[in-house]
């Protein structure tokens, strides 16, 4: 009788033990593990959903146009549509997504103890201030104006539509308002070939209108060498962007202590609301988990001794009956692993209703918000609820084997002459058995790696991860230094660097230069026509002239524009430090020495990114990549190799022709490198100079691009890696290549 009375208590000891463990697992390879939070964020397309449902709530709406003033309520369904579209350009998914791995990398690392304090803000890769937003929302709104351009209107070399003065101003008069109307046909069409210097001069100042006071010299200068190449679209989106600066910076501002109190980007106060908590209840909370975090992975393995001791304990009392032994054994796993299961469903129920009540309180928005939020709590949960599931099983199946062996009379039998001729070593063989198939298992749910791990997305998507980096696009950006931010007198960009590679450009074609001296500077002016040497006359009065010495990235002549190579260097290092499962490509148009890029790239700290591929090899997949650590390949068009790293872009690279000055010349012809190399570059734009935003808003449109890089895959038998364009936050370019890599589906 004493045997069943202590059988009991140890059996029940070993339950509440096995509950603890099960519990400090959890914890320790779940609840702690960034990716459990970021595969439930990447499964309901969490990032995605908020602008195809979120924004295109009627309520989001109506906050949008409050916020900032942008009239969409004037906008078509499919206009509102566009705003969505250029707001996910320039502040992308990819973006928001890297904000949040972020913050739950720092969120369990600080419940682990790693690091000694909490983050509580969701940084999306720099401060969404006042500022930065306003600047957003007018970028998305200049490029909706121009998305919205009729694509009938040819792009023509010579325009003959006259420009009336009146319908110019009365058309920008409209963005004084916050509202947003596509550029006029007549417009697109109007030509100020005729205008002198002193004239293009007076019509910028028309055009700035209440923006004058406001507007730079830099925004002045690019708006008359617009004119001077007779780029009138590229002025007037000019004139838009300065325009609804003055109504959209005014409504952000006046909205800042709003957005700060809506603790919208405070990752805890945004957690704490959805679970009916407030945010000093979930620091205190969190602090205090962090306590009990430290304690329960510290018990860990002292409790997996202990549980396998306890079970010892319990089959050596009964083993002088085997049939006693197996039942002992059998009944505390499957009461051990079921209690487990019970206690989980249970506590998984509770908190998927708290939840749920916590948003009805909390009245975080719109609905299709809560929808997120739930669906992501109960990924969340399912998550956990699988890994508790597969923990338990294990035992469970083992006690049912065990229960199995000692009710049926026909596997008892056979099992006791199978351990006949070691029964009298019962004590070892039993030892023996108990210790195999419990303690192992305990060991390797303890060290066992996460395997979510394996499920992170690669350049955004987690198909990719396998495909070697010759069979992925990737959307490029051609002259990307070439900014309008950074004052170029043509520029060929609307966004920085690291604004493009938030937006989802995985490829930077950029240009080296040294600065010229006054023998190339008259060479070059004397190519120009009269107003655009008169344009280049301003630039030197209103571009600061770069030292003589150094390396520049620059596009036909530094002295119209001009970025320290190193500066560039470093934002993409910065880039590629935040966005750990990204790849990059550069692309270099290289008028420096390959000493002089080894020196800026060493001095960049970019070598450890450096991808050198062996000659002959097969082209690694993207996981291989963001595995190792090396996610920069650099091509070089002139140099390269040495360094080994400096790969010559043609002796692996393919490319179409690229002096394009209309749609119809576009072909997939051969041009630089041999056919039948591993990268395909697609270089798709309209060649001027002065690079027009309306010509990327037409050729960079969805079914056009598509439609071509479709013909040249067919004709050249291979799928372009590089969709090179200007203005990439014009038309569609990332939706083309994740339709190029099937992992986008256009809208019908």
């Amino acid at each position: 009788m004493w045997k069943k009375i202590v059988t009991f208590i140890l059996g029940a000891l070993f339950v509440l033990l096995f509950v603890v463990f099960v519990l400090g697992l959890v914890v320790n390879r779940d609840l702690l593990s960034p990716e459990l939070y970021s595969q439930a964020m990447t499964e309901n397309n969490t990032y995605e959903r908020l602008y195809t449902d979120v924004f295109a709530d009627p309520a989001v709406q109506e906050a949008f146009k409050e916020t900032t003033g942008v009239q969409i309520d004037l906008l078509t369904e499919e206009a509102y549509a566009q705003v969505v579209s250029a707001l996910y350009l320039i502040l992308p998914p990819q973006r928001m997504e890297a904000g949040m791995d972020a913050f739950f990398s720092n969120l369990t690392a600080y419940l682990k103890g790693d690091i000694p304090e909490l983050q509580e803000d969701v940084n999306f890769g720099s401060a969404v201030t006042p500022e930065v937003l306003a600047d957003r929302v007018v970028k998305a709104s200049t490029a909706v104006a121009l998305d919205l351009v009729d694509k009938t209107v040819p792009i023509v070399e010579n325009k003959l539509e006259p420009l009336v003065e009146e319908e110019l101003v009365a058309y920008l008069d409209n963005f004084n308002e916050g509202r947003l109307i596509p550029i006029p046909p007549k417009l697109v069409r109007a030509s100020v070939s005729s205008f002198t210097s002193v004239a293009n001069e007076q019509l910028t100042t028309v055009m700035l209108g209440p923006a004058n006071e406001t507007a730079g010299p830099e925004t002045r200068l690019q708006m008359e060498a617009a004119l001077a190449e007779d780029d009138l679209p590229t002025a007037i989106s000019l004139a838009i962007g300065e325009r609804l600066s003055l109504r959209v910076s005014e409504r952000i501002a006046a909205s800042e202590d709003k957005l700060a109190q809506s603790q919208a980007l405070v990752g805890i106060s945004g957690a704490a609301m959805a679970i009916g908590e407030t945010r000093d209840s979930a620091v205190a909370g969190l602090n205090t988990a962090r306590g009990y975090v430290g304690m329960l992975q510290a018990a860990l393995l002292p409790l997996a001794i202990i549980l396998l001791v306890l079970l010892l304990i319990i089959v050596w009392l009964n083993s002088d009956d085997l049939r006693s032994a197996l039942r002992a054994a059998g009944w505390t796993l499957v009461i051990a692993s079921g209690l487990v299961l019970l206690l989980w469903l249970i506590a998984g129920f509770v908190l998927r209703a708290r939840v749920s009540a916590g948003l009805a309180m909390a009245a975080l928005g719109p609905a299709s918000l809560d929808a997120i939020i739930d669906d992501v709590v109960g990924s969340l949960l399912g998550g956990i609820w699988g890994s508790v599931w597969s923990t338990a099983l294990v035992w469970l199946i083992i006690g049912l084997v065990f229960l199995a062996l000692s009710y049926s009379r026909a596997l008892f039998s056979a099992l006791e002459k199978a351990l006949s001729g070691v029964w009298e070593y019962k004590w070892w063989v039993l030892g023996g058995l108990i210790t195999v198939f419990v303690l192992l298992p305990l060991l390797l749910n303890i060290f066992r790696g996460d395997a979510r791990a394996a499920n992170q997305p690669c350049n955004g998507h987690v198909e990719l991860c396998d495909r070697p980096i010759n069979e992925v696009a990737y959307a490029s950006s051609h002259n990307s230094m070439s900014i309008a931010e950074y004052g170029w007198v043509w520029p060929m960009h609307d966004g920085t660097l690291t604004e493009q590679l938030d937006a989802g450009v995985r490829a930077l074609l950029i240009d080296t230069h040294y600065i010229e001296g006054p023998q190339e500077l008259e060479e070059f002016n004397s190519s120009l026509s009269p107003k655009d040497q008169e344009i280049v006359r301003k630039a030197q009065e209103v571009i600061v002239e770069p030292a003589q010495e150094g390396e520049f990235l620059c596009h036909q002549l530094c002295r119209l524009g001009w970025t320290p190579l190193p500066d560039s260097l470093e934002e993409i290092r910065v880039w590629l430090a935040g966005n750990p499962r990204e790849v990059l490509f550069l692309i270099i148009q290289d008028e420096i020495t390959a000493q002089d890029t080894d020196k800026a790239i060493q001095a960049a700290g970019l070598i450890p990114y450096i991808y050198t591929h062996p000659e002959g090899d097969a082209w690694p997949t993207l996981r291989q990549l963001i595995d190792s650590g090396q996610r920069l390949l650099v091509m070089a068009e002139n140099e390269g190799p040495p360094p080994d790293w400096y790969t010559n872009a043609w002796t692996v690279t393919e490319e179409t022709p690229y002096t394009f000055i209309v749609p119809e010349q576009f072909s997939c012809e051969p041009n630089r490198g041999d056919t039948g190399k591993p990268f395909f570059l697609l270089n798709h734009w309209i060649q001027r100079g002065s690079p027009n935003r309306v010509d990327g808003a037409i050729v960079n449109d969805y079914d056009f691009l598509l439609a071509r890089a479709q013909q040249c895959a067919e004709e050249r038998g291979k799928m372009p890696n590089f969709v090179a364009v200007n203005w990439f936050s014009q038309g569609d370019l990332v939706d083309v290549v994740d339709t190029l890599n099937g992992v986008y589906n256009a809208p019908e």
